[in-house]
């Protein structure tokens, strides 16, 4: 049986030539067309212009050029490949090298909004969109938590140095740890630079975990017990309050005010100008 050829004539998709097919004549059946892609799913996002909010150790924080309720987290190689940088003996083997974090950020946001049955996802985390090709390399992108003027949020470690660690503000860190033990979130670099006071993209006010959370231990003991993780969140929360009544002290010294901050639905504290890390 000899197939009859179509002829392919060109159309245009949003001002892009894209080709479709046409039943040649005397061919029954309707037209044969290829689906057109719409354009920019797949192209690589240019950071060269992007503003860049943080920088860590081993990745820079951008905020995302096409949508401003989004950043962007890419890996400085450079940075990770720095001389004399520490690494377990075992990473060496893993194929995805840097991009191990992504993995266990992606692991943790996944395994936590499942486990608890979140379906608008882990909102104690600045939650995870997906993966985009960008510029620098693959990027995640996630929540961009904010303050009341929709400029990024400030830290945690931030508030407290500008404004002090009162009883309502200590007590509200310790919900949200104990929501954290909760949700069984494996947060390994407990530090108030990796806790942001804002409003998520919901508009919710509070404390949201942008940083340091997801297993990387080689044998995930912490994501095997809840009861261990638990144990040894509240642990390492302990010693951070330590650290955060002790810079309070120093802030109230050295800039008394009159009211204490909260993080309630009133609104969240506005701290330092300093862009904070997610």
């Amino acid at each position: 049986m000899r197939l009859a050829s179509l002829p392919i004539s060109d159309q245009t998709f949003e001002g892009i030539a894209v080709p479709s097919l046409t039943p040649a004549p005397g061919v029954e059946g309707a037209a044969v067309r290829l689906t057109p892609r719409p354009p920019g799913v797949f192209d690589i996002i240019d950071l060269a212009q992007a503003h860049r909010v943080a920088a860590g150790s081993e990745r820079d924080v951008y905020e995302h050029p096409r949508n401003p309720a989004l950043l962007i987290k890419v890996i400085n190689h450079a940075r990770a490949r720095e001389p004399g940088r520490r690494q377990a003996w075992h990473k060496q083997f893993q194929r995805e090298q840097a991009y191990r974090i992504f993995i266990a950020e992606l692991s943790e946001y996944l395994a936590t909004s499942a486990h608890s049955g979140m379906p608008q996802g882990n909102a104690l985390l600045s939650r995870i969109c997906g993966v985009v090709n960008t510029s620098a390399g693959l990027g995640l992108v996630v929540e961009k938590i904010v303050d009341e003027r929709g400029e990024l949020a400030p830290t945690l470690q931030q508030v407290v140095a500008a404004q002090g660690y009162g009883p309502q503000l200590r007590q509200q860190v310790h919900q949200f740890f104990l929501a954290l033990a909760d949700a069984h979130v494996i947060f390994n670099d407990v530090s108030a630079r990796n806790i942001v006071v804002g409003r998520n993209a919901d508009g919710h006010a509070g404390l949201f975990l942008v940083d340091g959370y997801g297993p990387k231990q080689f044998l995930p003991v912490y994501a095997w017990s809840k009861a261990l993780n638990r144990r040894r969140l509240l642990r390492k929360y302990e010693k951070m309050a330590d650290k955060m009544a002790r810079l309070g002290a120093g802030a109230l010294t050295a800039h008394p005010v009159e009211a204490e901050p909260s993080v309630s639905a009133a609104g969240p504290v506005r701290a330092l100008p300093a862009g904070g890390r997610q």
